[in-house]
């Protein structure tokens, strides 16, 4: 009968499917943790994940970069233009930080009526079409 040692406990048991799980999709191959290990950091997995949640099953919303929000603002514009036009948008880009609304050639907020910040220009060289 064949042995084989977990790698994380050390200790030697019957390559049996009592003691080792099968790999992900096979019938033939034997995990090299024992079922006890693997148990044990399943365990430990799910309460460190626990710990990491934030009041009612929610996970922690990160703050996005303010410099990642404007490009990403200016991508998706370009690509809605670009997909109702069919061409590259070519005009300014304002970002109101206080509403998080944009605007296109108008500097100044329609919601709060104060200056906004200007966070791109889409250009598109014509010979590169």
């Amino acid at each position: 009968m064949d042995k084989r040692v977990c790698i994380k406990c050390g200790i030697e048991y019957p390559l049996q499917e009592k003691y080792f799980a099968y790999a992900h999709g096979s019938t033939t191959r034997y995990l090299t943790k024992c079922r006890e290990c693997v148990r044990e950091y399943q365990e430990e997995y799910r309460i460190r994940k626990q710990e990491e949640e934030v009041g009612g099953g929610m996970y922690e919303i990160k703050e996005i970069p303010e410099a990642t929000k404007k490009r990403k603002i200016v991508n998706a514009l370009n690509y809605i233009h670009l997909q109702a036009f069919g061409e590259q948008l070519m005009e300014d880009i304002y970002w109101c930080k206080t509403d998080d609304c944009v605007q296109i050639t108008e500097s100044i907020c329609g919601a709060c009526d104060k200056p906004m910040e200007k966070i791109g220009f889409i250009d598109y060289n014509e010979d590169n079409k």
